[in-house]
C-alpha cells in the first residue's frame, strides 16, 4: 500500500485547545455536554493558498467528506470527490479531540494528501457540533489550505450499530488516491491479504475487528509487504467502516503508522 507522508493539522477552537492524539500529550479544558461521538458526511471546500517551499500546493478537487468521531475523541476525516453513491477517495485527516457539548476540539491533527515527500505544517481550525441532529461544520487551515466542512443529515449509515465481519467476508477491488488498486480478500474471521492489481506493486495484509466499544466501526491493522513497496515491512493501524453506496456497500479503512508519520487510506464498492 503506498503511504502518504504527513501533513501536521492542529484543530483549535474558540473555547479551547487540544493537543493530543499519539504522544500522551496534554488535554486544556475538560470535556462537558453531550459528545460530538458519531459518524458526519457532507459537503468539502478546498482553498488553496501559493505554495511554500519544500510543500508544493496541495490539489483542490475533494468536495465531500465522511468521518467518524469514536468515544474515546479519536477522528477520522476521509474526503474525496463523490462519484455517483461512491466516495472516490483522495486523502484523510486524523486526531483525536474533546467535546464541550457544541465544540469539537482537537490538535497534533495529521493530514495524509500529499505523496512522499510531504513537510509536515501545523494549521488551524474551528468545528461547531449538534449531537441531537449529528451535524458538524468548521475549517480545518494550514499554510497552503483551508478545508470548509459542512455535514449534511445521514440515515442510510447506523453508527450505533454493531459492526459484523459477516459485511466484509469475500473480495473488494479497493483503490487509494494515486488511482492505486489492490483486490482484497477478507476471511471470515477478519483477517486479509491484498494484491496490486494489476501487478507489480505493494502488497499488503492485514485483519479486521470489530471494536469492542459495540458501535459499527473496525479496528483495521495492516502490514506492507516486501520490495517494491515504499516502505517495506511497515505496521500501521487505524480504523475501517462499510457505508451502503446505493444498492452497494462501500469499505473505507485509513490507517497511519505509530510514529504517524505515514498514512495511506483505500475504498471500494461492491
Amino acid at each position: 500500500m503506498k503511504r502518504r507522508a504527513a501533513l501536521v493539522v492542529s484543530l483549535a477552537a474558540m473555547a479551547g485547545v487540544v493537543s493530543c492524539g499519539g504522544g500522551g500529550d496534554d488535554v486544556v479544558g475538560a470535556p462537558s455536554g453531550p459528545s460530538a461521538e458519531g459518524y458526519y458526511a457532507g459537503s468539502l471546500v478546498v482553498t488553496a493558498f501559493p505554495a511554500t517551499v519544500g510543500n508544493p500546493q496541495l490539489p483542490n478537487t475533494s468536495t465531500a467528506f465522511q468521518m467518524l468521531v469514536l468515544e474515546n475523541g479519536q477522528f477520522w476525516t476521509i474526503y474525496g470527490t463523490p462519484n455517483g453513491a461512491e466516495l472516490d477517495v483522495e486523502g484523510f485527516a486524523q486526531g483525536t479531540g474533546t467535546s464541550n457539548g457544541s465544540l469539537f476540539i482537537a490538535g497534533g491533527v495529521r493530514n495524509f494528501a500529499n505523496p512522499p515527500p510531504a513537510v509536515a505544517t501545523n494549521a488551524v481550525a474551528s468545528a461547531s457540533y449538534n449531537a441531537s441532529v449529528k451535524s458538524i461544520s468548521g475549517t480545518i487551515t494550514d499554510s497552503t489550505t483551508t478545508s470548509t466542512i459542512t455535514s449534511a443529515p445521514q440515515s442510510a449509515y447506523d453508527y450505533s450499530a454493531a459492526a459484523a465481519l459477516a459485511s466484509l467476508d469475500g473480495v473488494w477491488m479497493v483503490r487509494g488516491p494515486a488511482n492505486d488498486q489492490y483486490t482484497l480478500t477478507v476471511a471470515a474471521d477478519g483477517t486479509f491479504d491484498a494484491l496490486p492489481t494489476p501487478g507489480p506493486g505493494c502488497s499488503f495484509s492485514g485483519s479486521f475487528v470489530p471494536r469492542t466499544t459495540g458501535k459499527n466501526v473496525f479496528n483495521v491493522s495492516v502490514k506492507n509487504g516486501a520490495a517494491p513497496c515504499t516502505q517495506v515491512n511497515l505496521e500501521s493501524s487505524g480504523v475501517a467502516f462499510v457505508v451502503p453506496s446505493g444498492a452497494q456497500a462501500q469499505l473505507t479503512f485509513a490507517t497511519i503508522s505509530d510514529d504517524r508519520v505515514f498514512g495511506a487510506v483505500v475504498s471500494g464498492v461492491r
